[in-house]
């Protein structure tokens, strides 16, 4: 049998010790041991934390898994309550399992967020179109599918459409 020689350690760079950089003065000699480093200037950049878990509850919800759905998008608004995509997933899960008094709250969320989300105007006004709450409520479906369409949803003119013929307006 052949004897299998173990890897060499190799140093993370973060513990390794590098030499010191040379100095931004005019001679180039090299920073004594004991002064610091300089710190680079990093630009804040916007992070949008609740991405990950949005992309995850989208994939579940496509492939029928409710719960991870729900479980990924409730860490989503965890990590950005100012989500209003976090929201809108939500509450298209929560409707999907039948809860569309909670969905209507999470579609209503993403739209005080963001009043310009058309596809949260579209779903909210399924909600109002399919008479989840008593009667069908079609103006008001009607003038949140007027507004995602002039907002540029593609399923808005759709949505106005399906509207048109089933209600004859």
């Amino acid at each position: 049998m052949q004897k299998i020689k173990p890897e060499k350690h190799v140093p993370s760079p973060r513990s390794h010790t590098f030499p010191a950089l040379p100095s931004s003065r005019t001679n180039t000699e090299a920073r004594p041991p004991t002064e610091p480093l300089p710190t680079p200037q990093v630009t804040e950049q916007k992070k949008q934390p609740a991405k990950p878990h949005n992309k995850l509850g989208w994939r579940f919800l496509l492939n029928g898994q409710t719960q991870a759905a729900l479980a990924a998008y409730r860490q989503a608004i965890r990590h950005n309550p100012q989500s209003a995509n976090a929201y809108l997933g939500l509450g298209m899960t929560l409707k999907s399992i039948g809860k569309v008094g909670m969905a209507k709250k999470a579609f209503l969320k993403a739209v005080d967020l963001d009043p310009r989300f058309p596809s949260a105007l579209v779903h909210l006004g399924y909600l109002y179109a399919e008479g989840h709450f008593g009667q069908p409520q079609t103006q008001t479906a009607l003038k949140l599918f007027r507004q995602a369409s002039e907002l540029g949803d593609p399923f808005a003119p759709i949505a106005l459409l399906d509207m048109k013929s089933r209600s004859k307006i």
